[in-house]
């Protein structure tokens, strides 16, 4: 009869809500950012899309750019080095602390 009772007891305890607990970290994944700068070594400016920024990279300019993982660069115009649409780079964590030339 203990045996039982302890059986119903244990039923009606995961019967409740809240009688799991899911950890809500376990749901949140962290985003990772890569820091690195972009050069146009051409003589014409280029313009890309990186993510939903647009950004205009004059010759001979530096750019500091801070993008998540996974992000794609692309050439917005058709110029002499890039046709539009073409993919330049995929943001990696091998980007950090580098310079991406463009030539």
């Amino acid at each position: 009869m203990v045996l039982a009772a302890s059986l119903l007891a244990s039923e009606e305890m995961y019967a409740q809500p809240g009688a799991f607990s899911i950890p809500v970290n376990a749901m949140i994944s962290k985003v990772k950012m890569v820091k690195f700068s972009m050069r146009n070594d051409t003589k014409e400016p280029i313009k890309v899309k990186a993510g939903d920024t647009e950004v205009t990279l004059e010759p001979g300019k530096l750019v500091p750019m801070k993008l998540e993982v996974g992000v794609k660069i692309v050439a917005e115009e058709t110029t002499p080095s890039f046709a539009a649409g073409e993919l330049i780079s995929v943001v990696s964590t091998d980007l950090a602390d580098s310079t991406v030339a463009l030539k």
